[in-house]
């Protein structure tokens, strides 16, 4: 029989770990969207006109180039090759997040379109880069972006258990959707609130997601896999 030494700090694979260590951050990320969206609704967020402005002032060619590839990383060809990718890549391990991952991938524009004919908040005028179609409360490329590349770190779970790997994938990835949200702003198509708004429902959607494998079919597969030195018996 071998012995197994336990980790203090087990590696938070899953927001669902972090929220149940934190359980004050789900209340206050619902609480901060509601806000939001009301705001965008009756149209009282003045501070939005003011970045949107600052933002312009700060344009440069090389900037612009650089925030127009940010944004295409948003796009729904490139996330929806992503949530491809770690699907098929999950199905190795873990039935339940390969198809946790394509139902998030279809259900967001769902989420998103209904949402924005919901709240009916017009775009920024004018100072555009690239052209926006309808309405901008919440931003589709970052919700798109964290709803696909934010469910790497899951995948990465179900492979590896070194600590390392997992918060190396996990700060690339929200890294990568948080500039995703700030070339929408840069680019003229979006308000600063919508696209904080569209990166709040994305990770309260990935929170449901994982609480809806939970509760169906209990912890889903290898998501919360043994911390690096722990033996099994």
């Amino acid at each position: 029989m071998t012995s197994s030494v336990a980790s203090p700090h087990p590696t938070p694979y899953t927001l669902g770990e972090f929220q149940a260590r934190n359980p004050w951050v789900l209340p206050l990320l619902v609480g901060a969207f509601l806000l939001l969206a009301i705001g965008a609704a009756i149209n009282s967020l003045p501070w939005d006109a003011a970045l949107t402005r600052a933002a312009v002032g700060l344009r440069t060619p090389t900037t612009d180039a650089i925030f127009l590839r940010i944004s295409w990383l948003g796009s729904t060809p490139v996330v929806l090759t992503v949530a491809g990718v770690a699907a098929l890549a999950a199905w190795r391990r873990c039935h339940r997040l390969a198809i946790a991952i394509v139902v998030i991938a279809l259900a967001r524009p769902l989420v998103e379109f209904g949402l924005k004919e919901l709240i009916s908040r017009p775009r920024p005028d004018g100072d555009r880069l690239v052209a926006g179609t309808g309405y901008s409360f919440p931003s589709g490329h970052p919700l798109a972006a964290a709803a696909s590349w934010c469910l790497v770190p899951l995948v990465v779970g179900l492979y590896t258990a070194r600590r390392a790997l997992w918060w190396a994938s996990a700060v690339a990835v929200w890294a990568l959707a948080v500039a995703v949200a700030a070339s929408r702003v840069w680019l003229g198509v979006h308000w600063t609130s919508d696209v904080v708004g569209g990166l709040l429902l994305a990770v309260l959607g990935v929170w449901a997601a994982e609480r809806v494998i939970e509760q169906m079919h209990g912890p889903a597969c290898a998501l919360s896999r043994p911390p690096p030195g722990q033996v099994s018996p």
